[in-house]
């Protein structure tokens, strides 16, 4: 509903003149107007009819008040506010000049001068009203004014006031209004999060890339996308697009950028002092674009540390190669210019005699680095070279000489040595990082490793990965891996439905509680809680935490993989696709990769596109029954009912304990016509101890037996507890066609398109 403009003339003939339109939003709606108190030309903004009609109004009012404090130079300010006759208004001085978008638009991009005096003028800005707690929230190039030769930011305070009087009424999320740009939103704000100033620095550094290179730093196909593209892309680097841009100031607006509002600048006042005090601006120079494809990934520097051959005639010194190899691995993914291919993935290419080109090849990197390990008695010897795959030949190459104690030492000189190599400065976190020791035995360190494979595998595993890390207990102590991995044993009862009941969830929240108090500079405890709310069906949270996981440790395939099926439970396919992609380019060589490769299909009604990637992950690992389930399952899903019952078949002679034997097989009785085969082998199943994701294929199961009662049951359970992709279980799934129809399937669908809404929002 737009604003009436004949009875807002008349409510407002009293204090203003107003004269005409001068611009129209989605929220609110400008006038030129004549101060008749004053005697002074005026800007009035109102809002709009249908969002008044949504906001608490005195609360709103209250809120621009405060706003209307705010005295500096770089602001714009407000004359006046108020509430008459059903109008929502604020009034600001006329502004001559131009926006910052009309600038854009003539001029596509600034030179770095005024890109930094404007940035600096903002920031400024920005510092003042977040030392009086005013979040602006939707800083873009429409809200930045150039007047006089200088930046003045319009609208402080509006989206604070908005989102403040909207806490006091239900109806305002209902109506689909969003305060913020999708294209300047930071993650936090894009995910609904609390917001402090940090949040609009981001959005700060999203205006700066666009003054200096004319792109938007994110877009998408529609607003979702283009907020979920900062999940998963980091935009190429200012300097790789303009070669007059000084790498100083490339590192402001990469800092900016930063995913996680920690790793940003903590103030506008830190910003404006940087780029001040750099001394960085000189007379500019000729400019040069480097051409590039559209939605082109930035030229990062890619690396797969390959596993280091044992060379020892003790076939028991494996571990010191394995737990060389995963060391440099995890030392390097902590390097944020570096693309590191995960441990799954190298330790795939163990003994091979590929050409090394062919494995750079394969894995997508350009540099490999390989290397072999020699022990006898105490003494080590270690030989490394690091390749440049592209023309297969070396950069590097060092030999080290040491004792069995030194080799996590020698693991930090390879490790700096590589950095050193490939040009790469070293944040001071990064350097800091690079001489952490999460294990310090050697022998601890093998059990680690030993125990996180098995966990990997699920099914009857699980008891030899408990005795494997509390033997690691008893020589490294409590350190924080281990305990993350115990807590992620526990966790992965109840993932494999082998729990007695859903405790160990708790457990394992309290765990990872005291994992971010005790490391907070770890992945350990963010990831284990955003599996915890995984398995709760708390998927925004779920993201949010795997996402601060994934920030300190780009590599770590498991919180990769956790993410994928989050998004999918939570019905977000184009973000679960993104994920999946971004999964397998992290870690090609994994089986779990491949699968969601494959699995992401489903979600989209095309259960068979990808099929092939789930036969090549049970061909990698043969022995792994989540792997065979998920193929089973996709046969099932094309009707190639005779294909999935040889992989039912197969779980049911190794692994007829887990619930995902139980419903594939039921599955396949009942599609091939054995509804009472199916129904008595679900009559046991507990599903008290299960989570949402087995829950739901439980009730397909029961579905296709005839149990349409029982199917909905579990279906609404599945539902609340936390899988609700809409789209398949309204139309995609062939599994719930006998509920298709039925009233109370109706309404829980329409629950779950609820729920995929209230994410998506």
């Amino acid at each position: 509903m737009s604003v009436d403009f004949t009875h807002l003339v008349a409510v407002l003939a009293d204090r203003y003149r107003i004269e005409r339109e001068l611009g129209q939003g989605g929220m609110a709606t400008v006038y030129l107007a004549h101060d008749l108190k004053h005697e002074r030309d005026v800007a009035i903004k109102v809002l709009s009819a249908e969002l008044t009609e949504s906001l608490a109004r005195q609360r709103f009012v209250r809120e621009i008040r405060l706003a209307a404090r705010l005295n500096h130079p770089h602001i714009l300010p407000v004359y006046d506010s108020g509430e008459r006759n059903g109008f929502l208004y604020f009034v600001m001085p006329v502004m001559q000049g131009q926006t910052l978008r009309d600038r854009l638009l003539q001029q596509h991009t600034l030179s770095v001068d005024e890109t930094v005096r404007i940035a600096t003028e903002v920031a400024d800005a920005l510092d003042h009203a977040h030392r009086h707690d005013i979040v602006h929230r939707d800083i873009k190039p429409e809200n930045i004014l150039l007047h006089e030769h200088h930046a003045v930011v319009a609208d402080f305070g509006i989206g604070k006031a908005l989102v403040a009087a909207s806490s006091e009424t239900s109806t305002f999320t209902q109506i689909g209004v969003t305060v913020g740009t999708p294209a300047y939103m930071s993650p936090e704000q894009g995910t609904g999060e609390e917001l402090d100033g940090r949040s609009d620095l981001f959005a700060l550094g999203c205006v700066m890339y666009e003054m200096l290179t004319g792109d938007v730093a994110f877009t998408g196909a529609n607003a979702q996308a283009t907020i979920a593209k900062r999940f998963v892309y980091s935009p190429p680097s200012v300097t790789a697009v303009r070669d007059d841009i000084p790498v100083e100031i490339g590192a402001v607006v990469a800092r900016l950028l930063e995913k996680a509002p920690c790793d940003r600048y903590a103030t506008g006042a830190e910003v404006a002092a940087t780029l001040r005090t750099s001394s960085l601006v000189s007379a500019p120079r000729a400019v040069t674009p480097r051409p590039a494809a559209s939605g082109a990934e930035p030229d990062v520097k890619s690396i797969a540390v390959l596993p280091f051959a044992n060379m020892s005639a003790d076939l028991d010194n494996e571990f010191f190669s394995d737990g060389l190899t995963e060391e440099i691995i995890a030392d390097l993914s902590g390097v944020k210019a570096l693309r590191v291919i995960s441990r799954n993935s190298s330790m795939q290419r163990k003994g091979s005699t590929t050409p090394l080109p062919e494995i750079g090849k394969e894995l997508g990197v350009r540099y490999l680095l390989t290397g072999s390990v020699r022990k006898a008695g105490n003494a080590l010897r270690i030989t490394t070279q690091l390749v440049d795959a592209t023309t297969d030949s070396p950069l590097w190459a060092e030999k080290y000489s040491g004792t069995m104690d030194d080799v996590f030492d020698v693991q930090e000189r390879v490790s700096r040595a590589i950095v050193a190599a490939l040009q790469i400065r070293l944040s001071a976190a990064e350097d800091v990082r690079l001489s952490a020791r999460p294990i310090q035995n050697p022998r601890a360190f093998e059990l680690y490793l030993q125990a996180r494979d098995e966990l990997r595998r699920m099914g009857t595993s699980l008891s030899r990965a408990e005795v494997l890390i509390q033997h690691a207990i008893d020589i490294e102590g409590e350190a924080p891996a281990l305990r993350a991995l115990r807590a992620f044993m526990w966790l992965t009862q109840v993932r494999a439905g082998l729990a007695a009941d859903l405790k160990p969830l708790d457990a394992t929240e309290a765990e990872a509680r005291a994992l971010i108090d005790l490391v907070p500079g770890a992945p350990y405890g963010y990831a284990l809680l955003g599996l915890v709310c995984y398995e709760r069906g708390q998927h925004r949270e779920a993201v949010r935490q795997l996402t601060r996981a994934l920030e300190l440790d780009p590599a770590d395939a498991d919180v990769l993989f956790y993410l994928t099926i989050s998004l999918g439970a939570a019905g977000q396919l184009e973000l679960q696709l993104a994920f999946a992609v971004r999964f397998h380019a992290t870690d090609p060589l994994s089986p779990f990769a491949w699968m969601c490769l494959g699995a992401a299909e489903w979600f989209a009604g095309r259960a068979g596109a990808r099929v092939d990637a789930i036969e090549h992950a049970v061909s990698m690992d043969p022995e792994n029954p989540i792997n065979h389930w998920a193929l089973g399952y996709t046969y099932a899903l094309m009707g190639r009912t005779s294909d999935a019952a040889v992989h039912g078949q197969w779980m049911m002679a190794r692994v007829p304990q887990l619930p995902y034997t139980v419903q594939l097989s039921s599955l396949v009785d009942a599609i091939e016509g054995r509804s009472a085969t199916a129904r008595e082998a679900l009559a046991p199943v507990d599903v008290s101890r299960l989570d949402a994701h087995h829950t739901f294929h439980l009730s397909e199961s029961f579905a296709m037996a005839g149990d349409t009662a029982r199917a909905l049951v579990l279906l609404e359970r599945a539902v609340d507890g936390g899988f609700y992709p809409y789209r398949f279980l309204a139309e995609y799934c062939p599994f719930m066609a006998p509920l298709r129809g039925m009233p109370e399937f109706e309404r829980i669908v329409a629950k779950a398109a609820r729920r995929v809404a209230e994410f998506s929002a």
